[in-house]
């Protein structure tokens, strides 16, 4: 477990055990942490990441399976059933371990579950994640993706502006994500009719930002848990990489709630 320099990312390990891990969460100046991991090509699953990367773009969220079971179901599909067994097992162990940590930090019920290889563009703009309930963390990991995703505080963000610019530009980018998921074209060719807001998009420099340069970066490799935005707790504003249109990586995102 790593201390805080005065305004710096607060790194630990999974290892640490709950109680640490929201002691650096408290910590943080932006709301969200850095969780060290192995690197991709050191993992024991590496070739199944790989041939999973090599396929079309997904979205599998696991719901009540378990992740041996939404391992099996993805990779069957995608790559043959059966194939890379051994991987599928130690890959399934890891989220297992990941989902069980992340539940003892909020002491709630089993957390939601997601894996995708896609490229979402609303993620490029600065956002709060939101749930119900009364606190919420969400761990991400970006397997084999060349950046890390970036985090603010919250007194960085000019809030009426920021409700301005999202009633603005909500449904246009949700429809914007849809058209890259399904291969409608790039963010680039999708969005060149709109020179400034892309610009917004690859820069992270956005008019509600107050000063585009405070911000905090999640290492590469790296994973990280933030605080999600519930009625009762503010949640951490953060933005993915424009360096991840090409590669967005096997990204593992596990949401814990303290409610059902």
């Amino acid at each position: 477990m790593t201390a805080a320099a005065p305004f710096s990312l607060p790194r630990g390990c999974l290892f640490d055990g709950a109680p640490a891990i929201l002691g650096l969460l408290g910590d943080s100046p932006v709301g969200g942490i850095e969780i060290t991991r192995p690197a991709a090509h050191a993992l024991p699953y590496a070739g199944l990441v790989a041939a999973l990367l090599a396929r079309t773009g997904f979205r599998l969220d696991f719901g009540g399976r378990t992740p041996a079971d939404a391992i099996d179901l993805i990779a069957d599909r995608l790559i043959g059933r059966g194939t890379l067994a051994a991987e599928r097992t130690a890959f399934a162990a890891d989220v297992a371990q990941i989902a069980r940590v992340m539940q003892q930090v909020v002491g709630g019920p089993p957390p939601i579950v997601s894996l995708r290889s896609y490229f979402a563009p609303g993620d490029l703009v600065w956002h709060l994640d939101r749930m119900s309930g009364t606190a919420a963390y969400r761990f991400v990991w970006g397997i084999g993706r060349p950046a890390g995703m970036a985090l603010t505080p919250a007194s960085n963000i000019d809030h009426g502006r920021y409700a301005a610019y999202m009633r603005r530009e909500h449904a246009l980018l949700g429809r914007l994500d849809t058209q890259v998921s399904v291969g409608q074209g790039t963010v680039e060719s999708l969005w060149e009719h709109r020179p400034m807001q892309l610009a917004a998009l690859r820069s992270g420099s956005f008019p509600f930002v107050i000063d585009p340069a405070r911000l905090l970066v999640v290492a590469t490799g790296c994973a990280s848990i933030h605080r999600v935005d519930t009625p009762g707790r503010a949640g951490a504003y953060h933005r993915s990489s424009w360096g991840k249109r090409d590669a967005p990586g096997l990204q593992l995102v596990v949401t814990a709630s303290a409610d059902a």
